[in-house]
């Protein structure tokens, strides 16, 4: 590879909560298999939140420094003399986790991976996308329709909602029939309100629950995709799901543990609650768990 000149980029020390700061990198012509994307946008979510209060993350190895940004679209700019699906001036995005060895890897899996030895670009040992310009192997490309490049940099947190609801009707695959009507929602932040709006999509009813009153922008998105917003502060989850149908599903989007656990406690008979946040370590709650049992 040869040097191609340097770029601009927004880096954290990994080992040092808020050290956000700009660096200068040195990017390299692409290699056959490769292709450099002029990046267009980067999202921020609540992940690059963590990584930069130094609550995890970890640089490339041999580095102490790591670029961050995992949310990407962008605009091709060169590609390798192998490249064959991918074109200069295509708009792309591209996947975060680059696999290990592990079986689920090698199946094509990665996001099962069992080992946990894989490197996540702008999360962990992989530099990631807040830069001018990046470099990327054609096989993690993935090619955009134009009209969708003011909210293809929400594809990597849609991929989430996606896969728990697919996820949740493999799992119901169990049952001969399961034809979900009404869900939950728990967190009305960027995972929550894109599961919102999957689940509405799929002709469900959906019931997005978070502390905010409204109006708030968030209702606002909620309410105009078909679903209804409620206030946890204003009114208990509890109280809230009593006055609804069978919740067949319930999607944890709000890494609270008290929601989580209240979650547990709505969920209908035969339904499927899929957890997509992390609660903190110290985040502490207690739970009726002989009425949960009771109640799955």
């Amino acid at each position: 590879m040869s040097n191609s000149g340097s770029v601009r980029a927004v880096a954290i020390r990994p080992d040092q909560p808020h050290t956000v700061h700009p660096v200068s990198l040195q990017l390299y012509t692409p290699g056959p298999g490769q292709v450099e994307i002029d990046v267009v946008r980067v999202g921020v979510c609540g992940t690059d939140r963590e990584i930069i209060a130094g609550e995890i993350g970890f640089p490339p190895l041999g580095l102490d420094e790591l670029v961050i940004g995992h949310e990407v679209v962008g605009r091709v700019t060169a590609v390798g003399s192998s490249v064959n699906d991918i074109a200069v001036g295509d708009l792309v995005t591209v996947t975060v986790r680059r696999p290990d060895d592990c079986a689920a890897c090698r199946s094509g899996e990665p996001d099962m991976c069992t080992e946990h030895r894989y490197v996540e670009r702008g999360i962990a040992g992989a530099h990631g996308f807040m830069a001018e310009r990046v470099i990327e192997d054609e096989e993690w490309v993935i090619k955009v329709p134009d009209r969708l490049e003011p909210i293809a940099v929400l594809t990597e947190p849609l991929t989430v909602v996606e896969k728990a609801v697919r996820q949740a009707r493999l799992i119901q695959r169990r049952l001969n029939t399961w034809e979900p009507k009404t869900a939950v929602v728990l967190g009305a932040g960027p995972i929550g309100l894109l599961g919102t709006m999957l689940l509405r999509s799929q002709g469900i009813d959906v019931y997005t629950a978070a502390r905010t009153p409204a109006p708030n922008p968030a209702a606002t998105l909620v309410e105009a995709c078909g679903a209804t917003y409620v206030s946890t502060r204003d009114t208990p989850l509890l109280d809230v799901a009593a006055g609804l149908p069978r919740i067949d599903i319930v999607l944890e989007c709000s890494g609270a543990s008290r929601l989580m656990l209240d979650g547990m406690d709505i969920l209908g008979n035969n339904g499927v609650m899929v957890l997509l946040s992390l609660t903190p370590e110290h985040d502490l709650a207690e739970a009726p768990v002989g009425r949960i049992n009771r109640s799955m």
